[in-house]
């Protein structure tokens, strides 16, 4: 697998994970994540540090948001 396939992986992916945020599931930072990891790779890779920094920056935001919408789901059925 070359990386055009990778990329083709990862947009589906993140598409995917969009969709999962339209229907309020936290499955959806997961995905994001996984994608975030692999782009971080690539982008150190390819020595696109700025972007790798926005690949941390934004797999940071996605920890967070799994921490906040599991928080708030057990807040709800209390």
């Amino acid at each position: 697998m070359n990386i055009l396939d990778f990329t083709w992986a990862i947009a589906t992916t993140s598409i995917i994970g969009t969709i999962f945020n339209i229907k309020k599931k936290v499955i959806c930072f997961y995905l994001w994540g996984a994608c975030e990891i692999i782009c971080l790779i690539i982008d150190t890779k390819t020595h696109q540090y700025g972007r790798a920094f926005l690949d941390i920056f934004s797999f940071g935001m996605n920890i967070y948001g799994i921490i906040a919408w599991t928080k708030e789901n057990k807040e709800g059925q209390k």
